[in-house]
């Protein structure tokens, strides 16, 4: 009888200690397989029932897949090599594996080389000396409408572009080539947990805390309520702007908050918090790092991502040749601060810090950060 109860005991445990682990679901779709999350962490609860994407590209995606990859998109989520988005669809939060994915599990369609057409190079040409901000930069390394026209395939056309071309938001699709560049990264860092778009303030004794993951149109919280962080921190010995895993949109909130701390005459420190997927404008030192500020900054984190050269990104399609091009109007990198590396490379921090040990560097920078949490 002990031993039956000791058995259901054990089993009972082994239940628990297994129980919220990853697990998804194979689906068929025509030639393909798609996944489905059926069970996750309880820190993740909120995909199940969604859909797991892998990127291809800085701005492309896929849920289908060439064969069935099952252990592999557990073994990224269980690594937690994936970024939290919502579906365009359903509108719900979904997983995105890191580009990683497919490099390891389809490298065919991410190394593809297929026929570039006189067509194609015309719609690409013309876009890009007509309408992309560092086309300029370009032809000052010596890029030539001559060079160009000689590209027969995808392959010599990437070889041009990674010459060329220093633009981490740069997109080319053509047909099922995709091309973009990578964006920095530290052994041993990981994106943080906190979904996308969320916006929260959180004073304490001596710090004013402000987590955004997200500066676009979506995160209404932080378009509204940034600039007024002036006001009620004025007071406080340090600002904490926690861009962390920040995926960019408008930096207009932070270009005004920054300006109201000069009226203000802020005595304190703002510490900005990034990590190598703070992207674009959600690399918030672009602002805070600028001369003239009548108040210290300090950077804390690992390597920004690294998309700051180039922005105001826009989307040009041929659908007939099934050909896109994704790049901004407007030039940066002669107002970028001194310390910026350059895309791919980022923002290098003044104190290295990763999400664990965040709470132990700001602390003994002299902050409090009582009952903010860091994940």
């Amino acid at each position: 009888m002990k031993r039956k109860s000791l058995l259901a005991i054990v089993l009972m445990l082994s239940t628990i200690v297994f129980a919220n682990d990853w697990d998804v679901q194979e689906f068929p779709y025509e030639q393909y397989v798609y996944y489905i999350v059926t069970d996750a962490p309880e820190t993740y609860k909120n995909l199940i029932g969604t859909m797991v994407f892998a990127w291809q590209g800085r701005s492309s995606y896929r849920n289908a897949y060439e064969s069935s990859c099952k252990d592999g998109i557990i073994e990224f989520l269980k690594k937690e090599d994936f970024n939290i988005g919502i579906n365009p669809d359903t509108k719900k939060d979904s997983a995105f594996l890191s580009e990683g994915f497919m490099e390891k599990y389809f490298p065919e369609l991410v190394n593809v080389n297929i026929p570039v057409t006189q067509a194609d190079l015309d719609f690409i040409w013309e876009k890009l000396s007509s309408k992309y901000a560092g086309f300029s930069d370009m032809k000052k390394k010596g890029f030539n409408k001559k060079q160009f026209y000689k590209i027969n395939n995808t392959k010599d056309l990437k070889t041009l572009l990674d010459k060329y071309i220093e633009d981490c938001h740069f997109q080319l699709n053509v047909r099922e080539f995709s091309y973009n560049q990578n964006t920095a990264y530290d052994e041993g860092s990981k994106r943080s947990k906190d979904p996308a778009n969320i916006y929260f303030e959180k004073e304490t004794s001596n710090s004013y805390y402000v987590r955004f993951t997200g500066c676009g149109v979506e995160n209404d919280l932080y378009n509204k309520n940034l600039q007024q962080v002036a006001l009620k921190a004025v007071k406080k010995d340090f600002i904490i702007l926690d861009s962390r895993s920040n995926h960019g949109g408008s930096d207009f909130p932070q270009i005004l908050l920054r300006r109201d701390l000069n009226k203000l005459k802020y005595k304190g420190t703002v510490i900005v918090l990034q990590d190598n997927w703070s992207f674009s404008s959600g690399e918030s030192w672009h602002i805070f790092g600028v001369d003239g500020l009548r108040f210290k900054c300090l950077l804390v984190g690992t390597h920004s991502g690294g998309m700051q050269n180039y922005g105001n990104c826009q989307l040009y399609n041929d659908e007939k040749l099934n050909v896109g091009i994704y790049f901004g109007y407007s030039n940066f990198r002669k107002d970028l601060p001194s310390n910026y590396l350059g895309d791919g490379k980022g923002y290098e921090p003044d104190i290295w810090a990763t999400t664990e040990t965040m709470a132990s560097v700001l602390t003994g920078l002299g902050v409090d950060v009582s009952g903010i949490i860091f994940q």
